[in-house]
């Protein structure tokens, strides 16, 4: 699986098939919540928002990464968030995953935090 479909900030979108029928529809367009700023990633357009009710996670690049929501976009949608430009995301559906880096002094993997 490839990288990324999309990143905006802290934000990959990843193209996959089919939303699981376990995942549970939310009432809101925001995918991710900065931990530390308060910013969010937030859709507009004619998107449907899903949680997975349990741990789920998907190969990129040889690692599994935790699947934080899904979307389902009809159309086109833009992602916005304050301190990034809005971005055009093309119609489909994508999971939403927290970007990732690489800590140097502490050896170890971690979210990026907003």
């Amino acid at each position: 699986m490839k990288s990324q479909d999309f990143r905006h900030g802290d934000v990959d979108g990843i193209r996959i098939k089919s939303i699981p029928d376990s995942a549970k529809p939310l009432d809101t367009k925001t995918v991710m919540y900065g931990e530390q700023s308060g910013h969010h990633h937030t859709f507009s357009g004619q998107v449907l928002v899903y949680e997975p009710i349990k741990p789920e996670f998907l190969e990129v690049d040889g690692e599994q990464r935790q699947i934080q929501k899904y979307v389902q976009i009809s159309g086109q949608a833009q992602l916005s968030h304050q301190e990034h430009a809005t971005k055009i995301i093309p119609e489909g559906t994508y999971a939403i995953l927290q970007e990732l880096e690489f800590d140097p002094l502490e050896q170890q993997i971690r979210r990026v935090q907003d």
